[in-house]
């Protein structure tokens, strides 16, 4: 069993994505049903003010798809495993602004 992904005060992922779990959220088609998955698996969760702030700076969702607190931890996923595919130097860790 994955361990869960924890938050250094409130801000900060404490573990990286397993690299299982880039490959199977990232990459070209829908990707929605490996994204629960992996969600349920680390038990994937975190601070919910700042998992909507962090999505905002995305501009694709509104506000009102933004109260979703279930849908924005697989969105807050889905993008850092797609940042790690892409860039995974810069993005090893998740990094919430406050």
């Amino acid at each position: 069993m994955t361990k869960t992904i924890q938050w250094f005060e409130d801000r900060e992922s404490t573990r990286q994505l397993p690299s299982e779990c880039i490959a199977d959220c990232s990459g070209s088609g829908d990707a929605t049903e490996n994204v629960k998955y992996w969600v349920n698996r680390l038990s994937f969760d975190g601070p919910k003010d700042l998992f909507k702030e962090y999505l905002e700076g995305y501009g694709a969702w509104d506000d009102k798809q933004l109260e979703d607190h279930e849908e924005n931890k697989m969105r807050v996923l889905w993008t850092w495993a797609c940042n790690c595919f892409e860039d995974p130097g810069s993005y090893a860790y998740l990094y919430l602004q406050k």
